[in-house]
């Protein structure tokens, strides 16, 4: 898995009682880098977790070539990609199963909670029968369990929710790509050289989710995100979130053996990047004074 990544990902495989293999990313999608999961696999290897970062896409017909050659399946996070595309497929339908968040931040939300899919019928049964404590929905017996299992259920209040957004689903996706090309537009207008944005393989198309600008050339030892978020936050009363640390630098991962991590552009990026405001109500002239106040701050 990416070593750019929120715990979340890498913590089901902690309880499970295996152990994470962190790799690297590629600079211009954040996402799984697949020459270096292809360094990583080992006899021990059990899947290959894609994280669609953002919005932004993996590369994914590389990856499941390498899982189809290690006979290994590729699992994807699309917690952050609802909407994005690959080729003319959902993000999420590709690999051996696929997950999503609907999260309070999400573009599609039920406060909590998300979704699993799957075209494995057995895999399917198997999922919705963990579950529900164990119970398998075709028993004719009530309070009978088959296995031990979880209770992962979702209340109808929230799946009524979810399911009003999802007739809404491609307006709420089109305004976050609207809220993306906009903050590009106005970044080039203010003449403000920045590294990057969101992007996602040739003939894919990001949810845009999370707007994220790369401000300057990728270090390690830069400050210059938390020092944008300080002075937009004091200043400006514009909360920016921070982008991804890697997860090898923070308490529960450190003593992962990586001897080149600050030369890995998951050390790189994150120092230099931040993540933009994209509310689906966002006008025009607030982009416009997020993009103004960091131009402010950047020619400091």
């Amino acid at each position: 898995m990416a070593d750019t990544n929120w715990v979340a990902t890498a913590a089901p495989i902690v309880h499970l009682g295996a152990k994470p293999v962190f790799v690297d990313i590629l600079p211009r999608t954040w996402c799984l880098d697949p020459v270096s999961v292809e360094e990583a696999i080992t006899d021990r290897t059990k899947a290959i977790i894609a994280v669609h970062l953002y919005g932004n896409l993996c590369e994914m017909n590389q990856l499941l070539e390498i899982g189809k050659r290690h006979q290994i399946p590729v699992i994807e996070d699309a917690a952050e990609a609802l909407g994005s595309t690959y080729l003319g497929k959902s993000a999420g339908s590709l690999g051996a199963f696929g997950v999503f968040s609907f999260h309070g931040s999400k573009t599609v939300t039920t406060g909590e909670g998300g979704m699993f899919v799957t075209d494995d019928s057995e895999l399917y049964e198997s999922v919705l029968r963990l579950s529900n404590h164990g119970r398998s929905r075709d028993s004719n017996r009530m309070f009978w369990p088959d296995v031990i299992g979880f209770k992962y259920k979702m209340s109808n209040l929230q799946a009524a929710v979810g399911c009003a957004q999802m007739q809404r689903f491609s307006t709420l996706v089109k305004r976050k790509r609207q809220i993306l090309n906009l903050y590009v537009e106005e970044f080039s207008k203010a003449k403000v050289n920045v590294w990057g944005f969101n992007s996602s393989p040739p003939d894919c198309e990001t949810g845009a989710w999370m707007p994220t600008v790369v401000l300057s050339e990728p270090s390690a030892n830069s400050n210059l995100s938390t020092r944008i978020q300080r002075e937009l936050r004091d200043d400006c009363d514009i909360d920016i979130r921070p982008f991804f640390a890697p997860l090898t630098s923070t308490p529960p991962f450190a003593k992962s053996q990586i001897s080149d991590a600050q030369g890995r552009w998951a050390y790189k990026i994150p120092p230099v990047s931040i993540n933009l405001p994209s509310f689906h109500d966002m006008s025009t002239d607030q982009v416009r004074f997020v993009v103004r106040s960091i131009r402010e701050r950047l020619e400091i």
